[in-house]
């Protein structure tokens, strides 16, 4: 698919919500626009990546068309989308049966997928010896809207002051884009520590913002004023901690921001106080660079060594990975609680509780009530 090019002129009065990486959690979707109190008199971007990886694909295309029809919004189309469209219009490309392999592990992978969903509501169950070649016609006649509109989404939204694309860009020069492969700007794995810096705002998705964590790991958005960059991506779907970003500008011109965001972890509520531990000397775990030395294994929790320096992390967490020991989405910062305050669950141990609070990670020593 070539890039294409939407250009809108914001209105100076309206609200411009923004949020990306839906990744088919539609209900999650609809309580954080709620949350912000979306209205009609309001603009919601979606910066792409609307489907897999969640439990309601179908369902979150479905609601964002809907959306489209009775309020003003400006989807965006995602790598994952793109493969997805690619792959139920028989654009065989390279990556097709890449995709065809996803469409049979999706469901061991994330528990759904947006084919096995369309073929559960066509009552066609989809199995390893499903003939694509016999379905994929059949599901292209049923859900023709939904593929339609996936493969209508561009890929870059250019407003007043802000320039809107799931992956990136590596440049300005909008006119030069058009036309080329639309894949680098939807699969512009971590644009933000490319250095790049811009004249109008460019607003992203696509690489989780946890990722450039270097220390303690936050869920973030990444709000670069200097460099003209901000970045959604909450790792909602792609991580059982991550979470739906949507920020809040009360009009375009505005530099100022309110965050809503979604999860959907179970909460507890601290009943004692603790205080930080230094966040320069935290250390963070993330899946790209995640290889570690055995100091001692236990029973819950392990000793490990992480770029030559002991962590305790938990033990269920650390895997062999291609003959390399292993550790992921874990951290030794703990964070500072007071009393009342709600958490996010991520881990319950006797060690203690790894949880969220306000879209950090890290670790709860203290008493809690369960309150979902």
């Amino acid at each position: 698919m070539n890039t294409t090019i939407r250009r809108a002129a914001l209105p100076d009065d309206r609200r411009i919500l923004m949020i990306s990486d839906l990744h088919g959690h539609a209900d999650g979707l609809r309580t954080i626009v709620n949350k912000a109190n979306f209205s009609r008199d309001d603009v919601l971007i979606i910066v792409g990546d609307l489907i897999e990886k969640g439990p309601q694909s179908l369902q979150t295309v479905r609601l964002v068309m809907e959306l489209c029809r009775t309020h003003t919004v400006y989807p965006l189309m995602g790598n994952v989308d793109l493969w997805r469209w690619e792959f139920l219009t028989e654009q065989r490309g390279p990556d097709w049966q890449r995709m065809a392999d996803y469409a049979f592990n999706a469901i061991t992978w994330w528990g759904s997928s947006l084919l096995h969903e369309m073929c559960a509501e066509m009552g066609e169950p989809l199995t390893r010896d499903t003939d694509m070649d016999a379905l994929l016609p059949r599901v292209r006649k049923q859900f023709r809207e939904e593929i339609d509109f996936l493969g209508s989404l561009p890929t870059i939204l250019e407003t007043q002051n802000m320039i809107f694309v799931h992956g990136g860009i590596p440049h300005e020069r909008l006119e030069e884009l058009a036309g080329t492969d639309a894949f680098p700007l939807l699969k512009y794995d971590d644009f933000y520590s490319a250095g790049l810096s811009f004249q109008k705002t460019v607003v992203t998705g696509h690489w989780p913002t946890v990722l450039c964590s270097k220390t303690y790991p936050t869920y973030s958005p990444i709000i670069d004023r200097e460099r003209h960059i901000i970045c959604l991506d909450g790792a909602c779907g792609v991580k059982t901690e991550g979470q739906l970003n949507l920020l809040v500008m009360p009009d375009w011109k505005s530099e100022d921001f309110t965050l809503f965001s979604w999860d959907d972890l179970p909460i507890i509520t601290a009943l004692d106080a603790q205080t930080s531990s230094p966040r320069e000397e935290a250390r963070y775990i993330p899946w790209n660079d995640h290889a570690v030395e055995l100091i001692e294994k236990g029973g819950e929790v392990s000793r490990v060594l992480y770029h030559g320096k002991p962590m305790t992390v938990p033990t269920q967490y650390i895997f062999d990975h291609n003959g390399v020991l292993s550790c992921i989405d874990t951290t030794d910062y703990e964070l500072e609680v007071k009393p009342d305050d709600r958490l996010s669950l991520i881990l319950k141990l006797n060690y203690g509780c790894f949880v969220k609070k306000d879209s950090v990670s890290g670790w709860y020593f203290g008493r809690y009530d369960h309150q979902s």
